[in-house]
């Protein structure tokens, strides 16, 4: 028997946990992203849909005597309720006020229709006052679901060409920058500010950081994906700078919103 004819073991065959799981992981990994990213956005999607975050209508400020209200707009359910510019607000359902930020918190858990009672001190006097806070007008447009649907598309064709050329490089590059758009066009946060609307936040702040720097990234190496660019000094140092700036944008913004989003 030849040199060329010797038998040569399937690497596959003698590890079924090598090769074969090599061959499994390049189909399973736009499938698995694609369907996580899919799922996620929906959720973002219904959130948004349904979510109204609501509004008592006071411009609350801070002063040397406490939280004031210093305007109040018409035909808010402050101005129904009896609120006046003034007013030194005490608490809302019992719960005490010492900044705005605590009005904030608890419109950010009240539901639309919900009665809040407002205890205030006016003219040396302290009142209750019943307010039915109401949703802020507007939210999501059509153009936010419109933009939600290229996103999806983008990802579809983005997991579609990795599936059909699991092999090619340059595939796997377009995926993440499909990943990316779908992030931008997708993901925004509500409001609520719990748990999954942080998970929302945070996507879209990484997606709008990745992106161009992922794109430039890919016209470089597009179509030839030549690695002259890579293999020097040179290219290697582009892809830092490339990348860097998203980098130290990510980690300042990380740092100035942790303790906001525990």
């Amino acid at each position: 028997m030849s040199t060329t004819d010797r038998w040569i073991p399937d690497r596959g065959a003698q590890s079924p946990n090598g090769a074969t799981w090599g061959r499994f992981s390049r189909p399973a990994l736009p499938v698995v992203v694609v369907s996580l990213l899919l799922c996620l956005g929906a959720a973002n999607i219904a959130a948004l849909a349904a979510f109204r975050e609501v509004e008592d209508g006071v411009l609350w400020v801070s002063r040397a005597e406490g939280v004031v209200a210093a305007d109040i707009a018409d035909g808010t359910p402050a101005a129904a309720g009896g609120i006046e510019r003034g007013d030194l607000l005490l608490g809302i359902n019992d719960r005490p006020i010492e900044d705005p930020a605590d009005v904030v918190a608890i419109l950010h858990g009240a539901n639309r229709g919900e009665t809040l009672r407002y205890t205030v001190l006016r003219l040396g006097s302290r009142d209750v006052i019943d307010v039915r806070v109401a949703p802020i007008p507007g939210g999501p447009g059509i153009l936010y679901f419109l933009l939600a649907g290229v996103g999806t598309f983008t990802l579809l064709v983005g997991g579609a060409v990795r599936l059909r050329r699991p092999r090619d490089p340059a595939t796997l590059h377009f995926l993440w920058l499909s990943v990316a758009f779908f992030g931008v066009f997708t993901f925004s946060f509500s409001g609520r500010l719990d748990r999954l609307d942080w998970v929302f936040f945070w996507a879209d702040e990484v997606s709008i950081l990745a992106l161009p720097p992922l794109f430039l990234h890919f016209t470089l190496v597009f179509p030839e994906r030549s690695t002259r660019l890579n293999s020097t000094r040179f290219g290697r140092m582009l892809e830092v700078v490339n990348y860097a700036p998203a980098i130290v944008l990510g980690l300042a913004r990380v740092v100035s919103l942790a303790p906001a989003s525990t």
